[in-house]
């Protein structure tokens, strides 16, 4: 049975998830052998110490005990001169402004280019903001990295992909013209009404497997928000609920890297027991790992792009509807508006991010909360067999809707706060990620 620990008792604290890596006395510079990367992974704890105000809930609540552990992970690729970086971070969302600034600092401290670096924000809701820490989580994140870089080691890859059925759903549903989020509703009707669009529960798998045939890391993508905890403990959320199952089913310590799929419209199924994600997810993972395809010559590549995205058009506030929807929070969306149109932008910074490792698989990232018809979509044509669609990297520029939702409406398409893009942002994302990984497909 899981227990909730007191914040105050975390420090003397020894849980399966608190993972150290083996560090190798001297960073690895040579090439790999034939049919392997050099790979190394770090790990910083960033769980809190005290109670904290949990972000991604409109009403305050605070922390009352620890359930699972937040980390800064990091994974380093090597392969000759180039070098590539993979972070995640267990927090609702990690802004342009402190990625930017801590891919400076991994690259004044390690030599890594600051391009070659992806930072991908879990989204949990329970945990604090990035701005509870000292200097925003940049000194865990450059650390991370360090250790990772100092770890590297020949390793196999290989790649497998999974299902997991009854754990995620579209949140958006269409009752009586109108478009709601399940939320919204009684229990009893929440599966009454047709989705407005899709949910994937498909999902990729990257195994590193080290010299000594155990697994280093495991890297998996999936399309859902991380809210499966309802609770008001400090928790990483279903991704804190995978790792202890999959390490408990191998029998070792093996950090698992959730890269948040495009999930901007997709939750946990509201019914389903928390429980169940780890079961499932974590099961299927296993599963994975007994049916992994090797990558047989996994050659490294890079591509970073920056570009100004367009701000929204004529944004007005849809008072009719905050009221129909949200009567409750009408003031906060109309304050969020209100500030918003103060701070707006004619566009905004953006970075657009693709790996590709082998002839087969690629990553490709985008700095906001895409709907998952867009990820689906990107998927579906992207040129490689395995490809992630990874959101919420290297900013947080808020809610991408697809076309369809605009016109449906309701919070996530509401001018403020979480949705100041421009409608065609969606189109622009997709756009660009093919053409990103395109390239990486016919590069040597």
């Amino acid at each position: 049975m899981r227990q909730n620990v007191p914040c105050s008792f975390l420090k003397p604290i020894l849980t399966l998830t608190a993972l150290v890596p083996f560090l190798l006395p001297e960073p690895l510079n040579a090439a790999p052998p034939d049919g392997m990367l050099n790979v190394g992974v770090g790990n910083v704890d960033i769980t809190p110490t005290e109670p904290v105000v949990l972000a991604g809930s409109p009403t305050r609540l605070t922390s009352q005990s620890v359930d699972t552990r937040l980390y800064a992970k990091a994974m380093v690729l090597s392969s000759g001169a180039l070098k590539v970086v993979i972070v995640t971070l267990d927090t609702l969302k990690y802004p342009v402004e402190s990625a930017t600034l801590a891919r400076r600092q991994i690259e004044q401290a390690t030599g890594i280019p600051a391009g070659n670096v992806i930072i991908c924000a879990s989204h949990t809701h329970r945990g604090p903001l990035w701005t509870y820490y000292k200097d925003r989580l940049v000194t865990p994140i450059v650390k991370a990295v360090e250790s990772a870089a100092r770890d590297l080691a020949p390793c196999k890859l290989a790649t497998a992909r999974g299902r997991a059925e009854g754990i995620s759903q579209c949140r958006r549903v269409i009752k009586d013209g109108h478009v709601w989020n399940r939320w919204q509703l009684d229990p009893s009707e929440t599966d009454n009404y047709p989705p407005e669009g899709p949910f994937d529960p498909e999902f990729e798998v990257l195994a590193v497997i080290g010299e000594n045939g155990r697994y280093k890391a495991i890297v998996y993508n999936f399309a859902c928000h991380a809210t499966n905890t309802e609770d008001w403990v400090i928790s990483a959320d279903f991704p804190g609920d995978v790792q202890p199952y999959v390490q408990r089913h191998l029998g070792y310590d093996a950090p698992a890297f959730f890269l948040t799929g495009a999930c901007g419209d997709v939750n946990p199924v509201h019914s389903a027991k928390r429980e169940l994600f780890g079961e499932r997810l974590g099961r299927e993972i296993i599963r994975c790992l007994g049916k992994l395809e090797p990558i047989a010559n996994p050659t490294l590549a890079i591509e970073s792009r920056e570009m100004q995205m367009p701000g929204r058009e004529h944004p007005v506030f849809q008072k009719a509807e905050v009221l129909r929807n949200w009567p409750k929070q009408y003031e906060h969306y109309k304050k969020a508006f209100d500030q918003m149109m103060k701070a707006a932008k004619p566009s905004y910074q953006c970075f657009f991010t693709g790996i590709r490792i082998g002839a087969d698989f690629a990553i490709v990232t985008n700095p906001v909360e895409l709907f998952c018809e867009i990820g689906m979509d990107i998927e579906r044509r992207s040129p490689f067999k395995h490809t992630m669609v990874v959101e919420q990297t290297n900013g947080a520029h808020g809610y991408v809707p697809t076309a369809r939702a605009f016109e449906g409406g309701s919070y996530e398409t509401w001018f403020g706060e979480h949705s100041y893009l421009s409608t065609r942002a969606g189109e622009i994302i997709e756009k660009e990620s093919l053409d990103i990984l395109s390239h990486l497909k016919n590069s040597k």
